[in-house]
């Protein structure tokens, strides 16, 4: 794939989703699921937009990483296993997320049609998928090793992309939240800052 098409496309990924998920989203985080699907209904067209742009954004950041993992293999067979493993770890959230993002979707027709508690079912099931975390975390681990054997944009990109990925997996199992920012915002800024230096040609 062209190198400018996954620039774009690892700019557009964390834009749609992290970005969304900031600006334009219906905090239900600390809500159980029945109260979770009140909040989702009373504003139910920016919950569909919302989980529709996501689910995009889930595709864009997903692919992008895994064929940026593809355009890493070369002579160094250390990089190669790392660089193949991290983009089918990355590969393998792709269709986890998009259930996670669009959960909204079928929980509100769901709600419309048979009621709440069917709705809320939807959306108490889909927590599941988060455990998806564990995959990108280790999946990001093994991109940002590969860059840093190749010393990819000086290994500074490498090294940030690891540091970000285990502080990620620290979160899951402590829920700290200082963790939880380094570790989760870092893997999407790391991966709208690759998408840039791709973009720019910047390959050092």
């Amino acid at each position: 794939m062209n190198s400018k098409v996954i620039g774009i496309m690892l700019i557009l990924g964390p834009i749609l989703t992290m970005g969304i998920w900031i600006l334009y989203s219906i905090n239900t985080d600390d809500l159980s699921p029945s109260d979770a699907i009140i909040a989702v209904l009373a504003e139910k067209n920016k919950a569909e937009i919302g989980s529709i742009l996501q689910i995009f954004g889930a595709i864009f950041m997903f692919t992008g990483l895994y064929y940026l993992a593809k355009s890493l293999k070369g002579k160094n067979s250390i990089s190669n296993h790392f660089s193949e493993m991290g983009g089918l770890f990355l590969l393998l959230c792709l269709p986890l997320w998009v259930v996670m993002m669009g959960a909204w979707l079928p929980a509100i027709e769901a709600a419309e049609l048979y009621g709440n508690d069917v709705g809320a079912s939807i959306i108490a099931s889909s927590t599941l998928f988060q455990m998806s975390g564990v995959l990108m975390s280790v999946g990001f681990f093994m991109l940002g090793t590969s860059l840093t054997i190749l010393k990819k944009y000086k290994g500074i990109v490498g090294i940030l992309l690891i540091i970000a990925s285990v502080a990620a997996f620290l979160d899951m199992l402590f829920n700290i939240e200082i963790l939880a920012i380094l570790g989760w915002m870092g893997m999407f800024l790391m991966t709208f800052i690759l998408g840039i230096l791709i973009t720019l040609n910047k390959s050092n």
